[in-house]
């Protein structure tokens, strides 16, 4: 079995003219011969929002990267994570909201996934394509985020990736708010295909003018993606 990751975040055309850094935070980290992946969108009204994304993912990062995690289920790491974040922002959570999608798969191909705000978390198990985000309810502009989040409020997966081209795909909601349904699982192929047919640096260069290039021009928000795919 082979594994095969990438990742990209873009800074969205609003940010860019007021001159604002990117509030989103992508990880994609190899770790014992699997991978973990997330995507981190900082509430573009909070000052510190960037540094929440940031943090969120590092913490992911670490959390994954401890020897019992391979041990724990999805929902376990994600409230350990929402958890460690609080402690670190001191608990002044305010400034530094974030909404927070990750996702391993270990040297097995078992897959771990969790997402509590925005976005979209995709996953292809047995070659069953799959939507694990649930559908929106409540306003457009309100969304979840580490700093208040209820189990309630998480969406969590576990599963296999035991088939080629099997594979979970993660984006900011920079990206899944301009795709509609029937687009979800054509843009899984069209990446796990471009990983699959070159490597994580080159499919990381056409996922960004992809993103740069996006096809809603008045879309300004910042955008980010990640994805993990069984290619042999």
């Amino acid at each position: 079995m082979k594994l095969a990751a990438t990742g990209c975040s873009v800074v969205g055309p609003v940010h860019q003219q007021d001159n604002q850094p990117n509030q989103d935070t992508v990880l994609v980290q190899g770790i014992r011969k699997g991978w973990c992946i997330a995507v981190c969108d900082g509430l573009g009204s909070r000052k510190l929002s960037h540094k929440g994304s940031r943090l969120a993912a590092n913490l992911i990062r670490l959390a994954i990267r401890q020897p019992d995690a391979v041990d724990c289920s999805a929902e376990t790491i994600s409230l350990g994570l929402q958890k460690n974040w609080l402690v670190a922002v001191d608990q002044n959570s305010s400034p530094y909201e974030t909404t927070c999608l990750w996702a391993s798969v270990d040297s097995n191909g078992v897959l771990k996934s969790a997402q509590v705000g925005d976005g979209l978390l995709l996953v292809r198990s047995e070659g069953r394509f799959s939507v694990i985000t649930p559908e929106r309810s409540g306003f457009g502009n309100q969304t979840q985020t580490l700093s208040h989040a209820k189990l309630c409020d998480w969406s969590f997966g576990e599963t296999a990736l035991s088939q080629v081209g099997d594979g979970v795909l993660l984006m900011t909601d920079g990206v899944s708010d301009d795709l509609i349904p029937e687009q979800l699982e054509p843009f899984f192929e069209a990446v796990y295909e471009q990983l699959k047919r070159t490597n994580k640096r080159r499919c990381k260069v056409w996922l960004n003018q992809e993103l740069t290039e996006w096809s809603t021009p008045l879309h300004g928000d910042d955008k980010s993606i990640a994805g993990i795919f069984r290619v042999e």
